[in-house]
């Protein structure tokens, strides 16, 4: 890719993906706020990021899909299962979700546990929705404790490994990764949990 939109560009994580895409991927980035008229150089772009709150993911992406380029979407993509079933069954459809936890994540097969006071505004299990799909036996997730703390698959992670998760990210996206049959089954897997807990 040569050139990329990011959707919410002016955003925290609009942000970080335009400066990744500029000094580590040496894309040229068009910045567009959510809420800005789409024109031709929008749409000469090689693929989208979309950067924007949750909510108006399902719009952006039934929008975004007929211009067949690939799409990296923030997570979650949306967190009704209507909405993500109809968007996965948009024809020809280029969608991957950003999982920066799939870059730092082992072969290993133990525990998986995060607990952190801050989370974000789509609720403590839908924000940790990577961490609860790239978890491959038993998980635990908690916002109670004012030091970060993760250990993906009994692995202990360390929050400096962050930006470089986000790093190999993108950079992956813009030279093929794609994880679009993820997406389905770890939104599944979130809203069981959610049930479970009540």
């Amino acid at each position: 890719m040569k050139k990329v939109a990011v959707i919410g560009a002016s955003g925290n994580m609009g942000r970080r993906y335009t400066m990744i895409l500029e000094q580590c991927c040496l894309c040229k980035v068009i910045r567009i706020d959510i809420d800005s008229i789409l024109g031709i150089e929008f749409l000469t772009c090689d693929g989208f990021i979309i950067a924007t709150p949750t909510e108006t993911h399902f719009e952006i992406i039934k929008e975004l899909a007929c211009h067949d380029k690939p799409i990296l979407c923030e997570k979650p993509i949306t967190k009704s299962i209507d909405e993500l079933k109809a968007i996965l069954e948009l024809p020809d459809l280029d969608l991957s979700m950003i999982n920066q936890y799939e870059f730092l994540d082992s072969e290993n097969e133990g525990h998986t546990i995060y607990n952190y006071f801050k989370t974000g505004s789509d609720s403590l299990y839908w924000d940790c929705i990577n961490i609860i799909g790239t978890a491959r036996t038993t998980f635990e997730v908690k916002n109670c404790s004012l030091i970060w703390n993760c250990g993906l698959n009994g692995v202990l992670l360390s929050i400096s490994e962050m930006d470089q998760a986000y790093i190999d990210n993108i950079f992956g996206w813009v030279t093929g990764w794609r994880n679009k049959d993820y997406i389905l089954p770890t939104h599944l897997k979130v809203l069981e949990h959610i049930n479970e807990k009540g």
